[in-house]
């Protein structure tokens, strides 16, 4: 075992996120024992995955996972595939049982040999043990391909499955003539050739109305950049939301607030001629249904990842290839001057932008849209802002990101189930960054054991937003025509986080007014080395809030 830690360390592993067990004592203890490992204990596996993904956001590096046999390996089976879609690199590492007793009624034993392999880069088994020179040339050539696939140009989780028999606890001495240099594999870049570039500057020349559409990625100031450069052609409209992570005058970061200022008859002279598609993925579902309606002549992806995807069904070219090297191959000294497509575009965000803050001002009701509007003005700058999945991310996206403010959200599966753990891993790797969370009841309560470890973490901060249930199925059509919305789509519950914030030693505040969120928000805010995570549960009624948001929307149209 320690064979394969030192492995790990020559290739770059810094962080291991651990959860107690003893089929893993092997591993635990080697880990543990290595003086280049940071291990970090969370004992619930589901919670452990996404904080180990919460650092590997952060730090855009390799973070290991290490658990028990049995069903301990399943439950990290929703970071993986967030992990893979969002092309954030895992490092799995599941202990199992000798091989000969799977399928034997042996306990905490199943079939655990590729049990990820729907959504892993890489997927090996290794033998128990590597004293012989063949074996260990053998294991240092899987060690490094793993870490090769987890952080080559489309990155992910790999996985290595290690059987162990009993004794688990003995400890030998490595031989250090045993360690084997690490196999290095150099990643190229790709680039345009002479041809390709002549048709795509054809192209992008002979389209009088361009939009870029920027999903989710991690803050890239290079990339920002250039696009600022480019949106000063009046060809080109840039649509980007808080998740890009990209901000600019000229881009429009509100796309449904703005798309609702359209009317029915000027759709079509809206839509773009040329579509180029950046980064992850995209929130909005009006977006993806008009471009769907109002298909681009053609569309281009640009990116190493899925390079079938085609989400608005007018792929023409796929470039896998960096969005920052692909924009910047662009020839913008030939303009489109008498364009005014990007104009357009702009004249209804400033109409809208107008329009939705004379709303939210004019509310005398306390709703779900009023708390994330001002809470989304207290986050502080130059931090990071993590966002739930379902109505909370929405929300998000009808306000205007503010420059030095870093947006995170788990929108490669969109799943609820990991928002908490991983905003709480991300603030364990910045501790001289404030991080708030906003959340939803739902998905708080889904993830709670987020908080069932030893870590301060007095960097973080919760806004949780009760409506009690899950608000977003009163917002999106359908579940309202049934019988059942209420028990079975909303599940309407009346609990509270109070006593989970005091079970785990979190700071507990509340709030049912805009008043009351203001009065304590510099309380809130003051962090002391000393301190545990702070959450302010804040109370809406879910009876209206669907409707504001209606009201909301009628307003902008």
């Amino acid at each position: 075992m320690q064979f394969i830690v030192k492995q790990s360390v020559a290739l770059g592993l810094k962080y291991v996120v651990c959860s107690p067990g003893s089929r893993n004592a092997p591993l635990l203890i080697a880990f543990n024992q290595h003086p280049q490992i940071e291990c970090i204990i969370i004992p619930d596996e589901r919670c452990a995955a996404f904080y180990a993904l919460g650092i590997a956001q952060q730090t855009d590096a390799l973070v290991g996972v290490c658990c028990t046999s049995g069903s301990a390996a399943l439950n990290y089976y929703p970071a993986i595939a967030e992990a893979y879609y969002q092309q954030t690199p895992l490092l799995v590492f599941t202990a199992d049982r000798p091989i000969s007793w799977v399928d034997q009624g042996d306990g905490q034993t199943i079939v655990q040999h590729e049990v990820f392999k729907n959504h892993i880069r890489f997927s090996t088994t290794i033998t128990e043990n590597v004293w012989d020179k063949e074996q260990q040339w053998f294991v240092n050539r899987q060690i490094s391909e793993a870490f090769h696939s987890a952080n080559e140009t489309v990155k992910g989780p790999v996985h290595i499955n290690l059987p162990f028999s009993e004794p688990l606890y003995d400890q030998v001495e490595i031989n250090e003539s045993a360690f084997i240099e690490p196999i290095q594999i150099s990643t190229l870049n790709h680039s345009l050739s002479d041809q390709q570039l002549k048709q795509i500057q054809q192209t992008w020349e002979k389209s009088p109305k361009k939009m870029i559409l920027c999903g989710q990625m991690a803050p890239n100031e290079a990339l920002e950049n250039s696009l600022k450069f480019i949106s000063e052609d009046p060809s080109v409209i840039i649509l980007v939301e808080n998740t890009s992570n990209l901000v600019h005058l000229q881009f429009v970061h509100c796309i449904d607030r703005t798309l609702q200022g359209i009317k029915e008859t000027e759709l079509a002279d809206f839509s773009p001629d040329l579509l180029v598609i950046l980064g992850g993925a995209v929130v909005s579902k009006k977006i993806k249904s008009y471009l769907r309606k109002f298909t681009p002549k053609e569309t281009w992806k640009v990116g190493h990842d899925f390079l079938f995807m085609d989400t608005y069904q007018s792929l023409v070219h796929s470039f896998p290839m960096n969005p920052f090297t692909f924009i910047k191959s662009i020839d913008l000294t030939t303009r489109n001057y008498d364009a005014n497509y990007r104009n357009k575009w702009k004249q209804k965000d400033y109409i809208n932008k107008d329009k939705a803050l004379a709303f939210i001002n004019q509310q005398t009701i306390f709703s779900d849209l009023v708390a994330s509007n001002l809470l989304l003005d207290y986050i502080p700058e130059n931090s990071n802002l993590h966002l739930a999945n379902s109505s909370i991310v929405r929300y998000a996206q009808l306000a205007d990101p503010i420059k030095t403010i870093h947006t995170f959200c788990n929108r490669g599966t969109s799943g609820i189930d990991g928002s908490t753990s991983t905003a709480c891993g991300a603030s364990f790797v910045t501790p001289n960054k404030c991080n708030t969370l906003i959340t939803g009841d739902i998905s708080f309560f889904y993830d709670s054991n987020a908080f069932f470890n030893k870590l301060s973490l007095s960097n973080f901060r919760v806004f949780l937003i009760n409506n009690d249930g899950g608000g977003i199925f009163k917002i999106i059509p359908g579940p309202d025509t049934t019988n059942e919305l209420n028990e079975f789509f909303v599940f309407e519950h009346g609990y509270s986080a109070e006593y989970i914030c005091k079970a785990f030693g979190v700071k507990y505040y509340s709030a049912k007014s805009i008043s009351d969120i203001e009065q304590q928000m510099e309380e809130f805010y003051t962090i002391t080395s000393s301190d545990k995570p702070s959450l302010m549960e804040i109370f809406t009624d879910s009876e209206l809030n669907d409707k504001i948001l209606k009201q909301y929307f009628d307003a902008l149209s």
